[in-house]
Order: structure tokens, then C-alpha cells, then sequence
């Protein structure tokens, strides 16, 4: 059994999710502004939460008309709920929307 009680290791690849400033064999467009999105409580199945934030992330780029994140970043961090005194953990995914085209249009 590996971290978060899942499997012992994970690999993922999100389509339209990109952690540099530029994607490989397209321009960008047009710059749509900064999205972001949190997910909270977190707990159990680390690889299968991650795969729906960056989901969740592409959902709010598309909401602004992009079809494409740059220089994601993920943050996290724990807080204590109120009155439960239980440690929750949350993420948060945040990047640039922008509408890319390939390079050869």
C-alpha cells in the first residue's frame, strides 16, 4: 500500500493541463485570465482526487472560453474543520486560460 492508501504508484496525463508558460506545437491566442479550483477534504484516493482537479480545473478554463491551461500549480495545505477536531486537507490548482491554436494555422 503506497501514501493516502492508495496505489504504490500513479502516473497521469492531463490533456490541456500544461505547467510551462507555452505548448509544444501551439501558439496561444488569446490570454483569458487566471482560473482556479480547490477541492477539500481530501482523503483516501490520492491519484483518483488529483485527476479530478485538474478536471475541475479545465472545467473553469472552458467556462471562460479557453480550451487549454499554462503554468499550472498546485498548492496544499491542512486546516482544522470547526468543531470536528479532525485535520482536513485541501488543494488548490491554478493557471493561466488561454485558447491555443496549432502552430500551423
Amino acid at each position: 500500500m503506497g501514501f493516502f492508501g492508495g496505489a504504490k504508484s500513479a502516473a497521469g496525463v492531463f490533456p490541456g493541463c500544461y505547467t510551462r508558460g507555452e505548448i509544444p506545437g501551439q501558439r496561444i491566442v488569446e490570454s483569458l485570465g487566471l482560473v482556479e479550483f480547490t477541492q477539500k477534504g481530501i482523503a483516501g484516493d490520492m491519484p483518483e482526487a488529483i485527476t479530478d482537479i485538474f478536471f475541475g480545473l479545465l472545467a473553469e478554463v472552458q467556462e471562460k472560453g479557453g480550451n487549454a491551461a499554462i503554468n499550472v500549480r498546485l498548492m496544499s495545505g491542512t486546516y482544522q474543520r470547526q468543531g470536528s477536531g479532525w485535520n482536513e486537507t485541501y488543494v488548490v490548482a491554478y493557471g493561466d486560460a488561454v485558447r491555443a491554436a496549432p502552430d500551423d494555422i
